[in-house]
């Protein structure tokens, strides 16, 4: 019963008569009002792009903010948490969505039960936009989308200039890296360094970039990822470098007896991702892999990417702007 009153409401809220027409990356033409100031992401990676793009158009969040992430988002600190469809059974609470009262809703189009989410979504009364996120080529077409939903295609071609950038550079550097010896890496990700991304995960497409190799000989069983590792796997695995997730477990590795035997340790090849103002690789995949990809590369071949701090102030300026000083 709560449901459809939540239903009956937001029908009543988003009544107004769609006065154009957009085709989404599914070839699907979705109905939209004519002016859009608000925008629900069903997603973290969707609504990290959205916050690059403009926080103010952000009409709820997937999770809150982390406090040292809070200087960078402007006003998206201060919107509705309404959850998501973000896997290990998260979906949407569709109170708080009825809310933020967006004027439509954006979802990765094959997220797993995407047909059944944008189904739910769409019995609401908000036109559902399917968005691809497959690969990082995908942000050029959000922030088109974007800046067709809200008029301000400047911004857009803000970004989606320097994301061209970043592919460049990946092509210009390509053929020099495949010259070099691969990289043998493990991704280390969790509290305890024991989960981790196999092949055919798209979490680990900024290494995809580098040239480097998973030293780890599994198959993903799910777009969450975080797949289950053995201490024994790993060994075995015996990787050049590990490139950790958690801060608290890159402290710790050099004296944890279970790994002190790995060659990346004992020549201390460690690697602790950037976090700050949000994860360089994934969790979420977001456009931050724009400085990932540049990171790895500088990390992996020092000698053929320029000096990560620089860059990581421009990238700072052009996708936090006014936030960060």
């Amino acid at each position: 019963m709560k449901f459809f009153t939540i239903l009956i409401v937001l029908l009543l809220a988003f009544s107004d008569i769609y006065a154009r027409t957009i085709i989404d990356d599914y070839g699907r033409s979705v109905n939209v009002p004519d002016k859009i100031t608000k925008i629900y992401a069903a997603s973290p990676p969707l609504t990290m792009s959205l916050i690059a793009f403009d926080p103010a158009v952000i009409a709820a969040l997937n999770s809150p903010f982390k406090k040292e992430q809070i200087p960078y988002v402007g006003t998206a600190a201060s919107k509705p948490v309404a959850g998501g469809f973000f896997g290990q059974g998260n979906t949407p609470n569709y109170e708080v969505l009825a809310a933020s009262k967006p004027d439509v809703i954006i979802m990765w189009g094959k997220m797993t039960g995407g047909q059944s989410a944008a189904d739910r979504l769409s019995a609401l009364g908000i036109p559902v936009l399917l968005v691809r996120n497959d690969s990082i080529n995908d942000l050029i077409s959000q922030f088109e989308l974007y800046g067709k939903l809200t008029g301000n295609i400047k911004r857009a071609d803000e970004l989606i200039s320097y994301t061209k950038e970043t592919l460049n550079l990946i092509s210009s550097l390509k053929d020099k890296i495949n010259a070099r010896k691969k990289v043998r890496y493990y991704f280390a990700e969790g509290l305890d360094g024991l989960s981790s991304e196999c092949e055919g995960s798209f979490h680990l497409e900024p290494f995809k970039y580098t040239g480097a190799k998973n030293a780890l000989n599994c198959r993903t069983t799910s777009n969450f990822g975080m797949e289950k590792i053995s201490m024994e796997q790993v060994l075995l695995s015996d990787p050049d470098v590990i490139v950790v997730m958690e801060k608290e477990f890159a402290k710790s590795i050099q004296s944890n007896t279970k790994w002190k035997n790995l060659r990346a340790v004992k020549s201390g090849h460690i690697l602790t991702v950037p976090s700050i103002p949000f994860n360089y690789i994934t969790r979420p995949p977001s456009f931050m892999r724009l400085m990932g990809i540049r990171w790895l590369i500088h990390s992996f071949y020092p000698d053929l990417a320029k000096p990560i701090d620089p860059e990581k102030k421009r990238f700072e300026k052009l996708f936090f702007p006014r936030f960060k000083t």
